[in-house]
């Protein structure tokens, strides 16, 4: 006769049933030779279909590859450092060709509109990017000729030391006391050389990535039916679909 037994041990029950070797009665069955359980049919509910990109995505994503904020960021420096070089002119009277380079403070405009449109695109901040940008590299190409005008021109110290009361030797003697000058305004300008040709660089990126998220934009433009009464309703392609 079987017998059955169930006990607690740490929180699990644990049962005992005791089958004489005799009894027919009850089948034992080996756990290996259980028929494998069908496998599950239950599946993962399927992901809600995402939402197609909107026109200002769409637009953003195409401004940012170019990392406007990055390069807005090296225009501001770059303007500063050459209104920084232009402050030099009120030192002497031969300096004074250093003040157009004020003018890079369209840089810094630039550079700011540039940061400004990577946090917030929008079609005004984008078109504002590339009118800024498109007049620095105007502007940067004729610092780049007027610089290398002030290169190519008779060194500092040889304007200064020029004077018609002074003979060959004293010119001689002038020129090489102020070496030091010709090192550092020739070190200075060359240098701010490098700067306004990397800025040259820095605005055209920045202008062809605006211009292409600004077209991208223009692909949006809105249509114009016709309806029943004979009035023109406006509609907008808010839904990110492309016109033609």
């Amino acid at each position: 006769m079987a017998s059955t037994s169930i006990s607690k041990i740490g929180g699990v029950v644990v049962v005992t049933q005791v089958i004489p070797q005799d009894d027919k009665s009850i089948q034992l069955q080996n756990p290996a030779a259980l028929p494998a359980a069908p496998p599950s049919t239950l599946t993962a509910p399927p992901s809600p279909p995402s939402a197609p990109p909107t026109k200002t995505d769409d637009m953003a994503a195409i401004f940012l590859k170019g990392e406007p904020q990055g390069l807005g960021m090296v225009q501001i420096f770059i303007g500063l450092l050459c209104v920084l070089f232009s402050l030099t002119s009120i030192y002497s009277p031969i300096l004074i060709i250093h003040a157009p380079f004020s003018a890079a403070i369209a840089f810094v405009v630039s550079g700011s509109l540039s940061v400004a449109a990577s946090r917030t695109p929008s079609v005004r901040l984008l078109w504002a990017s590339l009118l800024s940008n498109a007049l620095s590299a105007v502007l940067s190409v004729a610092s780049v000729v007027f610089l290398c005008f002030i290169l190519a021109a008779p060194s500092p110290s040889g304007q200064l030391c020029r004077d018609e009361r002074f003979g060959e030797e004293m010119w001689i003697r002038c020129s090489n006391n102020m070496w030091s000058l010709n090192v550092i305004l020739y070190g200075l300008r060359s240098f701010l050389l490098i700067l306004l040709v990397l800025q040259l660089c820095v605005v055209i990126s920045v202008c062809v990535f605006s211009g292409k998220a600004v077209r991208r934009s223009d692909r949006y433009a809105p249509i114009m039916v016709m309806v029943d009464n004979g009035s023109d309703d406006e509609l907008l392609g808010s839904e990110g679909k492309e016109t033609s």
